[in-house]
């Protein structure tokens, strides 16, 4: 092959690559209503079966935080931090889709990501003439919610600034796509149903 025949090789190559991109990116389109139904069916499913079983988490913690197998199970049905609001009359909105590894979420709630003791699985910022926070979090094998307002100094359910930190610094979701695989806590439930 010549110069020439190897830049002819590459642009197709090229144009290929280009067409494969275009004909995903519109498949996505086009199935995005489904796929977004199937996959919030399917987060619903997965954190009523964790929210359940919390207890064996939390009581094989050591072994979820230090195998890489194990411990990278991604967690994507809990909203760990959302803030919105209106502030000088313009709105914003830092929620996003959050996935954390599990090794990950269980040291949050070793670091003080809870509520009375309990493991926190949503914090809810909102700013609009004072301050609204919504925090969920799991007790005796159900998510329960507390909710305040706040007009001036600071809301008592207010969660320490390094804690919030902490929780967006976990989030991996620009690593995983939604309709990416990876390890979901299947691999657990699996392991459980069998041996129970």
């Amino acid at each position: 092959m010549n110069l020439q025949d190897y830049r002819r090789h590459y642009a197709d190559l090229y144009n290929k690559i280009e067409t494969a991109k275009q004909e995903f990116t519109g498949e996505l389109t086009a199935t995005r209503e489904t796929f977004d139904k199937l996959y919030r069916q399917q987060q619903e499913i997965d954190k009523r079966w964790f929210v359940a079983n919390l207890d064996f988490f939390l009581k094989h913690k050591a072994r979820f935080q230090s195998s890489s197998g194990l411990g990278e199970i991604i967690i994507d049905f809990f909203t760990l931090d959302y803030f919105a609001g209106l502030v000088g009359g313009f709105g914003f909105c830092s929620g996003r889709e959050c996935k954390v590894y599990l090794k990950d979420l269980l040291r949050l709630w070793d670091e003080g990501f809870t509520y009375r003791g309990y493991p926190i699985v949503g914090y809810e910022s909102y700013t609009h003439h004072g301050r609204k926070i919504i925090i969920s979090y799991i007790k005796n094998g159900r998510i329960e919610v507390a909710s305040t307002g706040y007009l001036t100094g600071q809301n008592p359910l207010e969660l320490p600034k390094e804690i919030t930190e902490k929780v967006k610094k976990v989030d991996v979701s620009n690593k995983y796509p939604h309709w990416q695989t990876y390890k979901t806590i299947d691999v657990v439930r699996n392991v459980l149903d069998q041996s129970g």
